[in-house]
């Protein structure tokens, strides 16, 4: 069967999304994969006295938009520059670079635990710096700032951090960025964290960053007299004690819950995690770049040839690979139900 067979599943698929933008733009329904604007230049450092305008700073955080975390940050950003807070409406821990593409998003002021008016967005951390970033102000941003988180990012928990992800989704937009947390305490006391963003911030503004970078900080839960100091480090190694947790329902019906001890670190020192033992903020420059240098070097000494597959496809196996006419009608009948 040739590749123009209109019986074939894959052209089927791309038939029907083509059907599904037309229809999309005749409702005026935004496009999928548009962007809503130029993305923002990064703008280079310089001392915060050479700017002609303030600064206009982004806030945001995976606890959500009531969180008094990101209030302390707001807080301790106000003095460099204007700061706009656009966050989830909800707790949006360990969601990771979550982005959502199936469903609008929605956005509402809301008034944030200090008082003041905030944006409450019903989606990830990555989609509230999307929408800072593609346009929603109608205006460019200098810096965004995410955070205070409730707990650590150290190491590993980079992978998992709805925190980190938001600055990162900056740095894809071309926006200088940090992530700042705080470890977990009794007693929530965001001095020294909004001492330490205010530093950083200041930091970044005067000397920039390259594209591609970010920092990540973390502050240990102590007072400023008892901190150690700021630390430029290396991520470390998270050890986690996950365990599944498996309950049964009234009804019967067997449900899990991902749980077990709270997760370790090995204090190696010149690590983030070695700091925060110590009583010191980490400061941990990341690159988006997730090359594996070793491997790359590696991986052309091993054999790549295709000749050594161990069996080649015959027309026989693409023949049995084709969809039957039955299913071909099944599928047909899908394509169908999602247009409507």
């Amino acid at each position: 069967m040739s590749p123009d067979n209109p019986g074939r599943p894959e052209m089927a698929r791309e038939r029907a999304r083509s059907e599904r933008r037309d229809l999309d733009k005749e409702r005026g329904e935004p496009l999928a994969g548009a962007r809503g604007g130029k993305r923002p230049l990064r703008r280079m450092g310089k001392p915060l006295d050479a700017w002609t305008t303030r600064p206009r700073i982004l806030v945001t955080n995976d606890d959500g938009i009531e969180s008094h975390g990101i209030v302390a940050l707001k807080r301790a950003l106000e003095a460099l520059g204007e700061v706009i807070v656009v966050a989830p409406d909800s707790n949006q821990s360990a969601v990771g670079h979550q982005k959502t593409l199936s469903r609008p998003l929605r956005v509402r002021e809301r008034t944030m635990p200090d008082g003041s008016t905030g944006y409450a967005i019903d989606g990830s951390p990555t989609d509230a710096v999307s929408l800072g970033l593609l346009g929603f102000f109608d205006e460019k941003f200098d810096l965004v700032a995410s955070g205070i988180n409730y707990g650590a990012n150290l190491g590993d928990d980079l992978t998992y951090s709805g925190t980190v992800s938001a600055a990162m989704e900056a740095i894809i937009n071309s926006t200088p960025a940090f992530a700042i947390s705080q470890e977990y305490s009794e007693e929530v006391d965001f001095t020294l964290a909004g001492i330490a963003a205010a530093i950083v911030a200041r930091n970044i503004l005067e000397h920039g960053l390259r594209r591609g970078e970010l920092l990540n900080v973390n502050v240990p839960a102590v007072s400023v007299e008892e901190c150690g100091g700021i630390e430029v480090t290396r991520l470390g190694r998270r050890v986690y004690q996950d365990q599944l947790i498996g309950r049964v329902d009234p009804r019967g019906l067997p449900y899990y819950w991902i749980g077990g001890p709270p997760p370790s670190g090995i204090a190696l020192p010149g690590t983030d995690f070695d700091a925060i033992v110590n009583r010191r903020v980490s400061v941990t420059p990341v690159h988006l770049d997730l090359t594996g240098r070793r491997l790359l070097r590696e991986l052309p000494k091993w054999d790549w040839a295709l000749e050594a597959s161990p069996k080649q496809p015959t027309p026989e196996d693409s023949e049995a690979l084709r969809p039957t006419p039955l299913e071909r009608e099944r599928f047909a009948e899908e394509t169908k139900l999602e247009r409507r």
